[in-house]
């Protein structure tokens, strides 16, 4: 009687394997099947976002902007992260021209801009009664040259690339470090706007009276 009910029981158990194992296959043969027909009806969708190429980028007035690329500015003042600054300042100031189209590859490119940070020149300007300084005159210089796609290098005038304001100390050290660094912030945006203006002569020189003259 026990033999009867293990073979019985045994029984009951490999067709219940079977059972499921037939239920999984069939589960995942539909669950492929449905990955199969997601893929085709969506991929021609896919493909086609691909090939969308981004328009091309036009200055205000229809031309076909210059392709330019600024190079890290080496930093070789003391201040931390002001390379940085520097390069996102002319950046901004360039893009918001509308005549130039940042690229990656320097190669590629009609204008390259590269250079470096001098070191700063910090000087006391006014102190307190107890020979503390209370003002810093500091001026930041750069030198900066761009190179044309023909190989000639054009170099910046460096006493436009100089200018120099004013900051003031305080006893909390995280203070005077602010206003130094707002200063700092300062001095780029007004560098970088003169970099822009020369990027623009360079692009599109001024022409002499001589020529207008001979024309």
């Amino acid at each position: 009687m026990w033999l009867g009910i293990v073979s019985w029981a045994a029984c009951r158990l490999t067709c219940y394997r079977s059972g499921m194992y037939r239920i999984g296959r069939t589960q995942k043969l539909a669950a492929t099947i449905l990955a199969v027909q997601l893929l085709v009806t969506s991929g021609c969708g896919y493909r086609n976002q691909l090939s969308l190429s981004a328009p091309a980028k036009t200055a205000p007035d229809g031309r076909v902007p210059t392709r330019i690329a600024v190079l890290a500015i080496r930093n070789d003042s003391p201040e931390p992260w002001l390379d940085r600054i520097v390069t996102d300042a002319m950046r901004r100031e360039i893009d918001a021209r509308g005549d130039f189209d940042f690229v990656d590859d320097p190669y590629g490119a009609e204008l390259v801009v590269r250079g470096r940070i001098r070191p700063l020149e910090v000087v006391s300007k006014s102190f307190s009664r107890f020979v503390a300084a209370l003002e810093y005159n500091l001026t930041l210089r750069l030198d900066l040259e761009v190179v044309r796609a023909e190989g000639d290098i054009v170099r910046l005038d460096p006493s436009m690339l100089a200018e120099t304001d004013v900051y003031f100390a305080s006893p909390d050290i995280e203070v005077t470090r602010s206003n130094r660094l707002e200063v700092l912030r300062r001095l780029s945006d007004l560098l970088a706007s003169r970099v822009a203006d020369s990027l623009e002569l360079i692009k599109s020189p001024i022409p002499s009276s001589d020529s207008e003259g001979e024309g």
